[in-house]
């Protein structure tokens, strides 16, 4: 398992701005450009909406964090199709006056993304990232009440306005907990950036962000060509060099692991053979025995498994409640007694996947890296570098706020498959996972071993995902795991990325996955081709549930 990532809070914030209200926040803009900003932010979300079907029943008097992650999901399909605006201004369907109109225009050069937040300067807010050091400028509040203390991580989108640098009305913030050190890289590149001057002005906005969309498109453009002629060649991709197509590669699913299993029964008449790899997997598979267990094995296994399913889809849960997700699965469980007999024994190992927390006269299961004893392990390991103090007291408030944060989600119930598999079966074997595997037993790091490499690198990036509730750990875990360079096709590999990410259960949303909200919020399932990429399905085509009936009438209603 990987060592504890930083944790990440989620913060949709969604500035509203009510005309009609007397007495509102002290405003960054004047009336007028407030007036004009949302009059045109509004109607290019419904036309955005309308055109993409992204959200049924869109609205725009959507309250609460549902409503705001709605309205979020249709502009990220805005800034995703920018060249929409074009149609929307000639459409121009809600009559609007030609300076919302050309503000509108501006907003093609919109720049989406992660930016570190350095200070606060005359009610800006000056970001950083590699296109440089920008100026940002609040709708309605200045950023510093929407972000707090810098420095602090975040993603939303800049959009030139007037002559201003502003953000579409969302953003997401992290938080960083970063060390002294991390502080100091950040200022000393923040200095460094700032050097080579402060972009502030829409105009100099607008050339930053022409320039970067067209060396984007000149690469897409090269990589398109690039696939074009290899296709035509009948070529393969090329392997980069340190790496290798395993023997697993090209497999079924039967055939992959009946091909593990053939190699683990060979080694293991090898008394010089090391077994450690093996020995990981066997947290993932079911086991082989278990006819040759008694009824009362096979009761504490599911208890077991309930419990631990619970606590990495969750972080933390309360021991009823885990009682209770445990209970609504099991056709014959165990009574409260024994179930919480047998999970105190089981937190008492020092390798197991949770511990027990005390909070407000209840009992919580807590997720191991969240543990004390985890925490001072680590903070031993690390010398002077972790304040164990400060390590306690953050994860002491991290639980509590997790606590707090599921107020407006109902919990995700456990899978009826739990029962006859394993919970870590349950995560690497969705289908993303599953595409990860593939794609990584293609490319597997000269060294390494074939058998187990791609399963322990997806349980790793798994974890990485769960713990970290960030995108950019599993991408910094992917480079540790010295797949930074095997595929010379990097946006494959990124989809490949994001996509298990998403199908990860969060604990902020209550162990739904990412991708899981965003088919709540649509009304449909997403589904994916081999590459990552979403797949096109037409009305009456078959499901790719494999339901057999036309997608109209089953995943797509």
């Amino acid at each position: 398992m990987p060592a504890r990532q930083e944790t990440y809070a989620f913060v949709y914030n969604r500035v509203t701005y009510d005309k009609a209200k007397e007495r509102r926040p002290r405003v960054v803009l004047t009336d007028e450009q407030c007036n004009r900003f949302f009059d045109t932010m509004d109607a290019l979300l419904l036309y955005v909406n309308d055109h993409f079907e992204v959200v049924e029943g869109f609205s725009l008097e959507y309250t609460g964090q549902i409503g705001d992650l709605k309205t979020a999901l249709v502009a990220q399909t805005l800034w995703e199709n920018v060249d929409i605006i074009d149609q929307f201004v000639r459409d121009n369907p809600f009559h609007l006056p030609q300076n919302c109109l050309d503000t509108a225009l501006a907003w093609k050069a919109a720049l989406p993304g992660f930016f570190t937040v350095v200070r606060y300067q005359n009610g800006r807010a000056l970001l950083m990232n590699d296109l440089g050091v920008f100026s940002i400028s609040g709708v309605t509040n200045e950023l510093e009440g929407e972000i707090g203390k810098a420095p602090a991580y975040v993603e939303l989108v800049l959009l030139p306005f007037d002559d201003l640098i502003v953000y579409d009305g969302f953003l997401q913030a992290f938080d960083t907990q970063g060390t002294h050190e991390e502080t100091v890289q950040i200022q000393d590149e923040f200095e460094n950036r700032c050097a080579q001057g402060i972009i502030s002005t829409a105009s100099e906005f607008s050339r930053v962000v022409a320039d970067y969309q067209a060396a984007r498109r000149n690469d897409e453009l090269d990589a398109l060509l690039a696939d074009v002629a290899r296709e035509a060649a009948g070529d393969v991709e090329q392997i980069p060099e340190g790496f290798h197509r395993s023997v697993l590669a090209g497999l079924g699913e039967l055939e992959r692991e009946a091909a593990i299993a053939a190699e683990r029964k060979k080694r293991e008449q090898d008394p010089s053979a090391d077994m450690r790899a093996f020995h990981a997997l066997d947290f993932v598979f079911t086991p082989n025995d278990r006819e040759n267990r008694t009824h009362a094995d096979v009761l504490q296994e599911q208890a077991l498994n309930c419990a631990i399913a619970s606590v990495l889809s969750r972080g933390v849960i309360g021991i009823e409640e885990a009682y209770d997700q445990y209970r609504a699965l099991v056709p014959e469980p165990l009574d409260r007694t024994l179930f919480d007999e047998l999970v105190t024994y089981e937190a008492s190992f020092s390798d197991a996947y949770f511990g027990l927390w005390q909070h407000d006269s209840h009992t919580y299961l807590t997720y191991y890296s969240m543990t004390p004893d985890y925490i001072a392990q680590l903070a031993s390991r690390a010398g002077t570098v972790l304040n164990l103090r400060e390590e306690l007291d953050y994860y002491e408030s991290y639980k509590q706020g997790l606590l707090r944060m599921r107020t407006e989600t109902s919990p995700k119930p456990l899978p009826r498959t739990l029962l006859e598999n394993t919970p870590l079966g349950e995560l690497l074997g969705d289908p993303s996972a599953l595409r990860l595997r593939r794609f990584l037993d293609e490319r597997i790091p000269d060294g390494q071993d074939d058998y187990t490499f791609a399963d322990l690198a997806v349980q790793e990036m798994a974890f990485a995902a769960i713990e970290s509730g960030n995108l950019e750990e599993v991408f910094r875990l992917r480079d540790d795991l010295g797949l930074a360079n095997c595929t010379t096709d990097v946006e494959l590999m990124n989809r490949l990325l994001a996509n298990l990410f998403n199908a990860m259960p969060s604990w902020e949303n209550n162990g739904w996955s990412p991708q899981e909200l965003y088919e709540q919020l649509t009304g449909r399932r997403v589904f994916y081709n081999e590459n990552g990429t979403v797949m096109r399905v037409g009305p009456d085509d078959p499901c790719p549930c494999g339901s057999g009936k036309p997608y109209r009438s089953c995943c797509g209603r």
